[in-house]
């Protein structure tokens, strides 16, 4: 699976999983919609910094080699 369509995937399963949720406590079904539109947006987004920060970790504790050339 491609990298970029990793955030797609997760966005849409949040948003499948708040539908199913909402549906379930008889919420009318445009709102279980929207409810699950906007989780699915907050799934994007939220997956996209989690790939930012992990690259941000591994880049960290990756050790530089500038760093051993000036010891």
């Amino acid at each position: 699976m491609p990298k970029q369509f990793k955030p797609f995937l997760e966005g849409l399963a949040v948003g499948c999983v708040f539908i199913s949720i909402t549906m379930l406590f008889q919420i009318p079904l445009y709102m279980s919609f929207i409810i699950g539109g906007l989780a699915a947006i907050g799934g994007y987004r939220n997956s996209i910094k989690m790939d930012q920060e992990k690259a941000a970790k591994k880049a960290q504790n990756q050790p530089s080699e500038t760093k051993k050339d000036g010891e």
